[in-house]
């Protein structure tokens, strides 16, 4: 679970920063426009993530599918499922499913806000643009204000598609957390039931209804 907020609350932090990149926000708005575009988009991503303090380092695959305001997210044996209204995060190992509602002050559990929210939290600069195998790419580098958790951000975007390459977080102790979307599919086929769990589909899950 706790991979579950870092993960989400790592690219809402990310992208809020995004609108304050005087010499990006052309690349920015042609990334936002595209994506917003799209019926539905599909993320699979590679998640590493290193603790400066414990010393941990892990690194897991995961998949993010959004489609309005509703979104799917799976990584290592936790599938979290929100319609716009309710997320379940289900549980698969210990056969448990917490329900919760949306909470509009939460930027932390609204992937779908992603590259839409902006705010005046970040300095940003484009710190380079280099070409890698063929692909251009533009790094872009965002600093936050006194009395925030991260200290940089650093984005790199790959020019030619409009898309997110790699997302890199340093935090204040040190740490690094490290995204990188290894596939990026638009307009999948997907409907409003995919974004419901039903328990009665799984007759064995402890339902936990934190609502």
């Amino acid at each position: 679970m706790k991979k579950i907020f870092i993960f989400l609350s790592g690219l809402m932090i990310v992208c809020s920063g995004f609108g304050q990149a005087k010499d990006a926000d052309r690349t920015i708005r042609d990334i936002t426009e595209k994506t917003q575009s799209y019926k539905s988009v599909e993320f699979m991503f590679t998640f590493t993530y290193q603790d400066a303090v414990s010393g941990d380092d892990v690194s897991e695959k995961g998949r993010l599918v959004i489609s309005g305001d509703k979104y799917i997210l799976e990584i290592e044996g936790q599938r979290v499922i929100c319609d716009g209204e309710t997320i379940w995060t289900y549980l698969e190992d210990a056969w448990e499913v917490q329900i919760n509602a949306i909470d509009d002050d939460d930027e932390s559990i609204t992937p779908s806000k992603l590259l839409t929210t902006y705010n005046e939290d970040y300095k940003a600069r484009l710190d380079k643009e280099y070409k890698e195998d063929g692909i251009n790419y533009q790094r872009i580098e965002l600093k936050p204000q006194e009395g925030k958790k991260w200290v940089m951000l650093e984005v790199v975007v790959n020019a030619d598609e409009q898309q997110i390459a790699e997302i890199t977080i340093h935090d204040k102790n040190g740490g690094k957390i490290h995204y990188k979307i290894d596939v990026f599919n638009t307009d999948i086929g997907v409907d409003d039931d995919d974004f419901v769990f039903r328990p009665e589909d799984h007759p064995d899950v402890e339902v936990v209804d934190m609502r």
